[in-house]
């Protein structure tokens, strides 16, 4: 094992014994994040149908990996997951393992932890050391690192622990996640999943996406909500940084707003992304679509006026005008 890999493996399994972390999840020796989100926060359904993926390539972010397993299943064969998080790679390959071996309700009860298998019940079962036994060997052959570093966690940590401490609190309840991702609308998409990842390997980038250079162009980007952590000016200077890497009719999810509409009113005490006369002032230029669909409070609540809404920007050739 070489000393990057000892470090983040002694970093996660003192994050999982609730050591040398501050709140925040981050290293207090390196300022490195490590918390993971164990599913997405984003309703996938409600906008990956905007996107032509098919054959495509796609550079996305997201701890969860869930952008790529959904966009798996969208026949999306060259995938790139950028993320600071180092973790990111051994999560998705647990994942994989997991899709690979474990049959729909096994996955469910080692991967969720809130609200199942009832409403207001943390799911003791999450990383249970049963279900590991039964994909180890699976994640072995995917990745030897990923395999060493969850196999090492679940020998010195409580898989409670495990599943607690190394991820974020930030998770709906299974009922919601389902209807997010594709992957779990139901059992028969969930075998679908199985065959369709089976050889599917993306590529990973550790690094912060600002400052990060990258070697190739895409056809799609996803940016999650990247945007809302930075200042109008800062998430202009990423669009145009990565316009580069976008290839012409190529389109990219510039943000991913939560609980807005085209006609949702600012607060002071939301993120400037937010203020949509500011954000179309400013990045007016990359704007080509805003599109809204049912929220992940709207699939919650069962509510289909709770929205959520994406900018898109499709890259055209120079002089070409792209309707909206």
């Amino acid at each position: 094992m070489d000393k990057d890999f000892i470090y983040l493996l002694r970093n996660a399994i003192n994050l999982s014994n609730d050591k040398v972390m501050n709140c925040q999840g981050v290293a207090e020796d390196s300022g490195q994040f490590f918390w993971l989100y164990p599913f997405t926060t984003e309703n996938i359904n409600g906008y990956i149908d905007l996107f032509n993926l098919k054959d495509k390539s796609l550079l996305t972010v997201g701890s969860s990996g869930d952008q790529v397993i959904n966009a798996i299943l969208k026949d999306c064969k060259d995938i790139t997951l950028l993320d600071i998080n180092p973790f990111t790679k051994y999560y998705f390959n647990l994942k994989k393992a997991g899709l690979l071996t474990l049959n729909y309700e096994e996955f469910c009860k080692f991967f969720c932890y809130v609200d199942y298998p009832k409403v207001f019940k943390y799911n003791l079962e999450s990383f249970n050391y049963n279900s590991y036994i039964k994909l180890k060997e699976v994640l072995k052959n995917i990745d030897e690192d990923s395999y060493l570093f969850w196999d090492t966690l679940f020998k010195h940590c409580n898989h409670e622990d495990i599943r607690k401490r190394l991820f974020e609190y930030d998770e709906e309840r299974l009922s919601v996640v389902k209807k997010m991702n594709l992957y779990l609308k139901d059992e028969e998409t969930f075998n679908k999943s199985k065959i369709q990842i089976k050889n599917i390997n993306p590529k990973f980038i550790e690094g912060n996406i600002f400052k990060i250079k990258l070697e190739k162009t895409y056809d799609n980007i996803f940016l999650s909500n990247i945007a809302t952590y930075y200042s109008l000016e800062d998430d202009k200077k990423l669009v145009e940084k990565l316009d580069n890497n976008l290839n012409i009719n190529g389109k990219m999810l510039l943000c991913y707003l939560y609980r807005t509409k085209i006609d949702t009113e600012y607060r002071d005490e939301w993120d400037p992304i937010y203020d949509l006369d500011k954000t179309f002032e400013v990045l007016g230029d990359y704007i080509t679509y805003f599109e809204s669909f049912q929220g992940t409070q709207g699939l919650k609540f069962e509510d289909k006026n709770m929205k959520d809404s994406v900018l898109i920007y499709q890259k055209k050739k120079a002089g070409e005008i792209c309707k909206k």
